[in-house]
């Protein structure tokens, strides 16, 4: 130690708790104090800093966690999506081969969806699937085929609860709709559930109905023959999306017209 040089202390005062009239003096060097005072902030601190990191430790473990889970997610979307397009693909194949084999052309579902107006049926011709339906004599009271090109979707039910006095053909809107019979205007005009409606009185016990119509092409009295143009499709009325509702009745009751769709099929 060097001559000269002051010492200095620290006295701490330790006062007891059982006697404090008696308190005790612990003398310490300024060193050692300042020594002891950061050891203990070090003591304290570091169990603080221990939990900081441990806390950001888990929360980007976490984090990682997540991303891992989303780009399983991602992935198992990927295949689903994969596998839904393949299913589509199998689906139009199948759709192709059922209309190859009945005779009809497929691009009729793209034309539906695209919302791409159909080729009209030859004026005077009885409109079918394809405007290509037998050549019916132009004065025929029986209906036969379809009255405009389309596709059912949603058919003819008499069960309580479900049912349905027609078929629904869906088609894009503007469609030519053609008579299915020869007959006379009964009724044309709008109805507040098939909108824009065309009644044909076809003979004294039959009689087709037209409704949801964007326009009627005919007037109440007119004389109407089968494969005439009456209407373009439309979406009036109580109607979701456009298509033609189409009604077949005999003696005021309605029947499937589904039966009608093909010219063999007459009433006895």
């Amino acid at each position: 130690m060097r001559k000269g040089v002051a010492r200095k202390y620290v006295t701490l005062l330790v006062v007891p708790h059982e006697d404090a009239s008696n308190p005790r003096r612990v003398r310490l060097p300024v060193w050692l104090y300042r020594g002891g005072l950061v050891f203990i902030a070090l003591v304290v601190a570091a169990p603080i800093v221990y939990v900081a990191v441990y806390y950001e430790v888990v929360a980007r473990a976490l984090q990682a966690g997540r991303l891992a889970e989303e780009n399983q997610s991602l992935r198992r979307y990927q295949n689903k999506v994969q596998a839904l397009e393949q299913s589509l693909v199998e689906s139009r194949q199948l759709i192709d081969q059922i209309l190859a084999m009945a005779g009809l052309d497929s691009t009729r579902l793209t034309e539906l969806y695209t919302g791409a107006d159909p080729a009209p049926p030859e004026e005077g011709a009885p409109a079918g699937f394809e405007g290509d339906s037998p050549d019916l004599p132009p004065g025929s009271p029986i209906p036969d085929g379809l009255p405009a090109t389309g596709w059912i979707s949603r058919g003819f039910s008499d069960v309580s609860g479900t049912k349905h006095n027609g078929v629904d053909l869906a088609m894009a809107e503007g469609t030519p709709v053609h008579a299915t019979a020869y007959g006379v205007v009964a009724f044309a005009g709008l109805d507040a559930e098939y909108g824009n409606m065309i009644v044909l009185k076809n003979n004294d016990s039959i009689e087709t109905v037209f409704g949801h119509n964007r326009q009627n092409l005919v007037a109440a009295g007119d004389t109407v023959y089968a494969g005439q143009k009456i209407a373009l499709s439309g979406n009036t009325g109580v109607s979701s999306a456009p298509h033609l509702h189409y009604e077949v009745r005999i003696k005021g009751k309605v029947i499937n017209p589904i039966k009608y769709f093909v010219y063999e099929n007459q009433i006895k």
